[in-house]
């Protein structure tokens, strides 16, 4: 999913990637087509999870998620051995862990209850969240063109979602607790910023969620029918791997600012792939919505970065 981008601690994960690079300015082209693929790619791993969610369990699509992620992970580690301190902020990394487990283990739920397009409409409401959260307890005060600009990305998410999502549907928990999940990791991340090793935060991450999912699964392991789906399952924990390093590597070549503003891509892609994979009719009520979640999406991140640099 989309959220990775306010984790700036983990751009510095594939530095040693990045040092390979040329070191003169790269071409804007470069860094437009790294950051679109990557959100491209995000989508399409959600979408995967919305199909394997309806041949296996819920569960054993997040322990693909996780597990092949982490086997990823070690492999990148195996070649480029980056130094990892595990003991720093331990207990907060494991808190910011399992709000990420859980958080997808809620989304690839929501994902089969729900349209795709109204699960990320209502997933961008976690930069609003993380804003307001830091405004509170950070004493991050927000600006008052910040503040209206928030006021209508709110309205845009309403718009958009309009009658398709289940009003007081106890299946509302789904779609409403990853944006909530994220917005509390981001805020942690917040807490430890500038005192964090982005190793062991991606580090703890994958082997939380692999470890539990492994957990569960091996109690109530349903056979998986088809090889093909084995396949599916491996590229849905590579896709997010793979995700990340786009995105990683276009932050190391631009800025997270700028990074930050393709994002809202991912609310083309969903509705693209939602209407030629799944076949569900484009509203164009939900359209003029998204429209008005990407716009002051953007002018929200644009405005309030301006403030001043904040590490996350």
């Amino acid at each position: 999913m989309a959220s990775w981008c306010c984790d700036v601690n983990i751009c510095k994960i594939f530095t040693q990637l990045i040092n390979m690079t040329d070191t003169n300015k790269p071409p804007l082209l470069k860094i437009v087509l790294l950051s679109a693929t990557g959100f491209f790619m995000f989508v399409c791993m959600d979408s995967l999870a919305k199909f394997l969610g309806g041949v296996m369990p819920i569960t054993q699509a997040v322990w693909g998620r996780f597990f092949f992620h982490f086997i990823a992970l070690g492999i990148y580690f195996l070649i480029f051995k980056p130094k990892i301190n595990l003991k720093k902020n331990f207990k907060i990394q494991i808190l910011r862990s399992l709000l990420m487990v859980t958080a997808t283990f809620f989304m690839f739920n929501s994902l089969q209850r729900f349209d795709l397009v109204d699960i990320y409409v209502v997933f961008f409401s976690a930069p609003l969240i993380v804003a307001m959260l830091s405004a509170i307890f950070l004493k991050d005060v927000l600006s008052l063109k910040g503040l209206l600009l928030m006021v209508m990305s709110f309205g845009s998410i309403i718009y958009s979602l309009g009658p398709s999502m289940k009003v007081l549907s106890p299946e509302l928990i789904f779609p409403l607790v990853p944006p909530l999940c994220w917005s509390l990791y981001q805020f942690f991340t917040k807490l430890i910023s500038g005192n964090n090793d982005p190793f062991a935060s991606i580090f703890y991450t994958a082997i939380t969620g692999a470890i539990v999912f492994s957990i569960y699964v091996s109690l109530n392991w349903v056979p998986i029918e088809k090889n093909s789906y084995w396949l599916l399952l491996i590229l849905l924990g590579v896709s997010g791997f793979i995700s990340h390093f786009m995105l990683i590597y276009a932050i190391q070549l631009s800025n997270l600012s700028f990074v930050t503003n393709f994002q809202y891509s991912q609310l083309v892609w969903s509705t693209i792939i939602n209407f030629m994979i799944f076949g569900v009719p484009i509203d164009i009520n939900k359209i003029y919505g998204v429209i008005g979640i990407i716009i002051f999406g953007i002018l929200f991140i644009r405005t309030e970065g301006k403030k001043k640099k904040i590490k996350v």
